[in-house]
């Protein structure tokens, strides 16, 4: 058993004590490219050494219900509503490399809220002893320059026409 103590107290020793000198320090890395804060093509540092994003931000856009345009014809199969809003700051590097986000305001409870799109939600009302049942989905297309919102309902029941709402648009690269 001494024999073993004494074996397992060499093992140790030599697994402690086996730390030869440092090595060198490796090579620093390359610095990364500023970025750009895509107003003026400068540098826009964030104060922290990274590039700041760029945002853009077009809050209480109302779409009246006279602006909503049908798309397919009244009651028709794939037939819906959208509205064209022109946005010069959405610009193609912004379409192919930045985000876009639209939010629907809306009321819950008397509380002011904003739904992100797509959204959709789901309609009811009766009829006598009937229930009629349908969805109505908001949801966006974009292209450089305009952002499309569109108003689809599941029973393409088009003769309505949507009412007026407000979104809040958010551009960031």
């Amino acid at each position: 058993m001494k024999k073993f103590s004494i074996f397992l107290a060499a093992v140790f020793w030599l697994f402690v004590s086996c730390e030869g000198p440092a090595g060198r320090d490796g090579f620093d890395g390359r610095d990364g490219k500023d970025g750009k804060d895509g107003k003026d093509g400068k540098d826009g540092k964030d104060g922290n050494g990274g590039a700041a994003m760029y945002w853009y931000i077009l809050d209480n856009v109302i779409i009246e219900s006279d602006q909503w345009q049908l798309v397919n014809g009244r009651e028709q199969l794939n037939s819906f509503f959208q509205a064209r809003i022109t946005i010069p700051e959405l610009t193609r590097k912004i379409y192919e490399d930045g985000n876009v986000s639209c939010y629907l305001y809306q009321r819950v409870n008397n509380v002011e809220v904003q739904t992100p799109l797509p959204y959709t939600i789901h309609k009811g009302e009766s009829d006598g002893d009937k229930k009629i049942l349908w969805t109505e989905t908001f949801f966006i297309d974009l292209l450089p320059g305009l952002i499309i919102i569109n108003v689809y309902y599941s029973d393409f029941l088009t003769s309505i026409i949507p009412e007026a709402a407000k979104f809040r648009i958010v551009l960031n690269y």
